[in-house]
């Protein structure tokens, strides 16, 4: 651990939640570090971990839901430097990246693979670490190997020494640093074509607005916002806090929406399905309380 190298790392203190995450609500953490390079990266965390400090690594925060009265730390990677290299059909890429600027690198060149992920708003290394799909493509469907750094060392891991299942990975207490994927030549044509089509079809069924996309995992032969319908809570409200009305698996932030009212919502849905149906509906959100 580098002490002159954190201490050059930007950090801002009481760092407001809303510059953190997509739902942007209110509160604060008790800092955020913005490393611009790996090198800062890797010591802000060794830092952290040393020292014993709970924090959290977020890209867009696109999957999380922050209490205000948590006391925590950030490490954001929203400054850190963005590589992306190609070699033939395999494409190399910095964890920062956001999945909608692989899906542009890669139709640059003819490569599919990202079309339809790139409506998903999360950092490569976001995606990779809940295992991120749409529309029956997975990330891992594509991924070959990731660089981690744990413990001190950077080591490389093969996606089949991952364990991956929907939504979700063993993939903890380490950073994800990049990753290499296996894409599929084809014509520009027919890769804009299919993104197009992915584009439409989300926008058919997910609504606009500030969230943080689907808050259930699908249970098992069913869906979440199927049964939450089904209890008649789409359209509720709590205050700025709505299930959606397009897509009841979605909690908008309709402008001033506070954590605890998007939460209530949370609650109130696995409350009545669970009365309803007898299912227990896992968050996807991640809540750090």
């Amino acid at each position: 651990m580098d002490k002159n190298i954190i201490l050059k790392t930007e950090y801002k203190e009481n760092e407001e939640i809303k510059n953190l995450t997509t739902y942007k609500t209110e509160g604060h953490i008790n800092g955020a570090f913005y490393p611009k390079t790996e090198s800062e990266f890797k010591n802000i965390y060794l830092f952290l971990k040393e020292n014993k400090l709970p924090f959290i690594i977020i890209g867009n925060g696109s999957n999380l839901l922050i209490s205000p009265n948590t006391n925590i730390f950030a490490i954001s990677t929203k400054k850190l430097k963005q590589t992306i290299m190609f070699k033939n059909n395999n494409m190399y890429i910095s964890s920062s990246v956001t999945l909608s600027q692989a899906y542009l690198e890669a139709f640059k060149r003819g490569y599919s693979g990202f079309e339809a992920l790139a409506g998903i708003p999360a950092t490569i290394g976001g995606a990779i670490k809940t295992n991120a799909s749409a529309f029956g493509n997975s990330i891992f469907d594509i991924l070959e190997y990731i660089k981690i750094f744990s413990n001190g060392k950077t080591l490389k891991l093969k996606k089949e020494n991952i364990q991956h299942a929907y939504h979700s990975t063993n993939i903890n207490n380490c950073i994800i640093l990049s990753a290499k994927f296996n894409l599929n030549k084809k014509s520009k044509y027919q890769i804009k074509k299919d993104f197009s089509q992915f584009m439409i079809n989300r926008s058919l069924r997910q609504p606009k607005g500030l969230c943080c996309g689907s808050i259930f995992r699908n249970p098992p032969y069913n869906f979440a916002g199927k049964l939450i319908e089904a209890c008649g809570l789409k359209g509720h409200n709590q205050n700025d806090a709505q299930i959606s009305p397009v897509h009841a698996n979605f909690i908008i932030n309709k402008g001033n929406a506070s954590y605890y009212d998007i939460k209530s919502l949370i609650e109130l849905s696995q409350l009545q399905v669970k009365k309803k149906f007898g299912i227990d509906l896992e968050c996807e959100v991640e809540i750090i309380e």
